[in-house]
């Protein structure tokens, strides 16, 4: 089968492998659509090792069963599924806590396991959900980060009519912002640099779009609370600048979720964080639940993940899916690989 390896920084090289053997409760996967995560960009331009080189990435996708384990029970041949790409031990106290999402052994596929830049993928069938015929494998793929911004949403304890900020509107901050809208957010204010992307905020549901290159956001955010600040702050790019102005909006006792991982260390304001009872709350991925909520939210319509899919690409062309991403951030949101 034909596999795309990344050897580190921007080598990425099409090969052909073997199809891999699945295990009694495995199934065989022939990917459909898997699009290109921001972390895994992050590995391609060098600014994160989280990944280790030789590697097949690719952990946001869909496809269609073709080989079936002994053991299987719940899927046949056929089945048009998507991919769950977190594997936890199921055992370790946060697993046993309903914490899956920081389970002590997780595995996620495409970062610890190969993953799906390539025709084929064994995955255990337990991480399987149908998908229906009406549901484009394209769509499918976007569940994965549809859960993150779930996730995020859950952990910010969001009540009716709370104020909220979304720094950062690519992907993540793009379903963040879907999923506090259905969960019942006041008016959501989006802070961003480029334009494109503010206009297609809007058109998801922002109430109040702030152009950073033009206006301060924090003065902006203040200007629009009569200075009390935001009830929360949703931090989706990652690094120190940004963090430190989602905690400089919310109003005291107001609560960051920081979704974003790109800078590892940061210097924040403590002593605001202290005497103001201001809450910081990391959210990493999604638990099952948030994932099967993501794929009821956007098999039922009542998200749009269309809108954020601006290229697709064979996996013959995932260099120029990389580049799209890397250079031409203006126009490129979501990437979808083909196999």
């Amino acid at each position: 089968m034909k596999a795309a390896i990344w050897y580190g920084g921007k080598d990425i090289r099409i090969e052909d492998i073997p199809e891999p053997e699945i295990r009694e409760n495995e199934v065989l996967i022939k990917v459909k659509a898997v699009g290109i995560c921001g972390s895994e960009l992050h590995a391609y331009e060098g600014i994160s090792e989280r990944r280790k080189p030789p590697l097949i990435m690719g952990h946001e996708f869909s496809g269609e069963v073709k080989e079936v384990g002994k053991n299987v029970r719940n899927l046949i041949e056929g089945d048009r599924v998507v991919v769950n790409p977190i594997i936890c031990c199921l055992t370790c106290d946060n697993c046993l806590n309903g914490r899956l999402n920081i389970c002590e052994n997780m595995h996620l596929i495409g970062l610890h396991t190969p993953g799906a830049f390539a025709e084929y993928i064994a995955v255990p069938a337990e991480n399987c959900y149908r998908i229906s015929d009406y549901l484009s494998f394209e769509e499918a793929s976007m569940i994965e980060p549809m859960a993150v911004g779930v996730h995020a949403v859950k952990k910010a304890s969001l009540k009716i009519n709370d104020d909220i900020v979304i720094i950062g509107t690519g992907t993540i901050g793009l379903c963040t912002l879907q999923a506090a809208r259905i969960s019942g957010a006041g008016r959501i204010i989006c802070s961003e640099l480029i334009e494109s992307r503010l206009k297609l905020a809007e058109k998801l549901g922002a109430n109040i779009l702030i152009n950073t290159k033009e206006i301060d956001p924090i003065e902006k955010v203040m200007e629009l609370t009569d200075g009390k600040g935001i009830d929360i702050a949703f931090e989706a790019v990652g690094i120190q600048k940004t963090v430190q102005q989602a905690i400089d909006m919310i109003k005291k006792g107001g609560s960051v979720v920081v979704i974003g991982m790109l800078a590892k260390k940061m210097e924040l304001d403590i002593l605001d964080i202290v005497t103001k009872e201001k809450r910081i709350i990391g959210s990493y991925v999604y638990t099952p639940l948030d994932f099967r909520i993501a794929l009821k939210l956007i098999s039922e319509k009542r998200v749009d993940v269309k809108s954020l899919i601006t290229h697709v690409f064979p996996l013959k062309e995932i260099l120029k899916g990389f580049e799209a991403l890397s250079k031409n951030r203006e126009e490129t949101i979501k990437v979808i690989i083909k196999p």
